[in-house]
């Protein structure tokens, strides 16, 4: 076995572990956006107002963007394809908040799980 300074023994192992980890590190924190994402459209589906209903759209929003630029390592192509198509959906539901429209908003939303549900068959 070779003698390594300690400094470099620890610093080499370090970088492996970091290394090992990282695929779980982006799909601990995929997993943890989801979850909140799923949290942020109860929340919006059980507004009653549009204050209410905006910023629970803005955290979905804010989320949804975190996620699209995370690594998805098993199927990229579609998990990206997936991400877009939940931004385009998003934006219907801004829409319909700017104009007041709290039926629509929820119309779009109710479509926006529709298409979560179709991206995670594809995923599974």
């Amino acid at each position: 076995m070779s003698k390594l300074p300690f400094s470099l023994r620890a610093c080499t192992l370090l970088c492996v572990s970091l290394l090992a980890a990282a695929p779980v590190a982006h799909a601990g924190e995929i997993k943890m956006l989801m979850q909140d994402m799923k949290l942020a459209m109860r929340g919006a589906m059980a507004s009653t107002t549009m204050p209410e209903l905006s910023g629970y759209v803005t955290r979905l929003e804010s989320d949804v963007q975190q996620a699209s630029r995370q690594p998805y390592r098993s199927d990229q192509p579609t998990y990206n394809e997936g991400m877009q198509a939940l931004r385009q959906e998003l934006a219907e539901v801004d829409q319909a908040i700017h104009a007041n429209d709290m039926n629509a908003a929820k119309q779009a939303l109710c479509r926006i799980n529709d298409t979560k549900k179709h991206y995670h068959d594809l995923l599974d």
